[in-house]
């Protein structure tokens, strides 16, 4: 009898056991499903102050135009860090944060061109080189995984986190060696990026260096090697 109760006991802590494991995988999917957070709403604003940002500098309103523009760089870096406080990094709250931090740059660079021309002409040369950097990560992601690279490294952080106040020195104090120096930097940002993409053997986002990359890729090298023959 103590046996067969014993045995019972067993079944019914496998059953209870399976059906936590089941529970847990089923919030750990919706998590990474979650479309509606908190993250992704302030990345999906940031995406929706674009044409806000476009027609203030149309309007050449430029007290409004570098309002919105302090608002929305300030609100960069909220969401992953929100993302990543509750829990709620997904896939795509990735390639929202990406899509907005494009869709200030290109409204930054529309402000400049209409609002402040003189310093548009001026700094030409490094703004070509800069998005000529931009697109060499872009292209060789494309080719090699057929999507967009989201890595969010470092480096990148870094220079987003600089550009604002390179881009307000050069606009309003009429300073522009930050701005050029942050250019400058995205040399830096895009050889990391086309090294990352040489080194993952598949596309992943939040890849925080080339070193991040390597240890990755080492990983799924010594995960696909078969086992050591015990004999030997």
């Amino acid at each position: 009898m103590s046996s067969g109760r014993e045995a019972g006991g067993k079944s019914i802590h496998h059953r209870n056991q399976r059906l936590t494991d089941r529970v847990i995988q089923n919030n750990q999917e919706a998590t990474r499903n979650l479309v509606l957070n908190l993250p992704n709403v302030i990345s999906a604003t940031r995406v929706a102050l674009m044409p806000v940002l476009m027609l203030l500098a149309l309007q050449h309103n430029v007290v409004a135009f570098l309002s919105v523009l302090a608002l929305s760089l300030l609100s960069d870096g909220v969401d992953g860090f929100l993302a990543r406080r509750l829990g709620q990094v997904t896939e795509l709250g990735t390639r929202l944060d990406s899509l907005a931090d494009l869709s200030t740059y290109a409204a930054m660079l529309v402000g400049l061109k209409v609002l402040w021309p003189e310093v548009f002409e001026q700094e030409a040369g490094y703004l070509v080189m800069a998005f000529s950097a931009w697109l060499v990560p872009l292209l060789v992601c494309l080719a090699r995984f057929h999507r967009f690279p989201s890595y969010h490294t470092h480096s990148a952080k870094l220079a987003a986190i600089l550009l604002a106040p390179a881009y307000f020195m050069a606009v309003m104090f009429d300073n522009a060696m930050l701005f050029r120096g942050v250019l400058l930097f995205y040399l830096w940002v895009t050889l990391e990026q086309v090294v990352i993409t040489s080194i993952l053997p598949q596309w992943q986002d939040n890849v925080p260096g080339f070193w991040g990359a390597a240890v990755i890729a080492r990983q799924k090298g010594l995960a696909g090697q078969p086992p050591a023959d015990p004999e030997l």
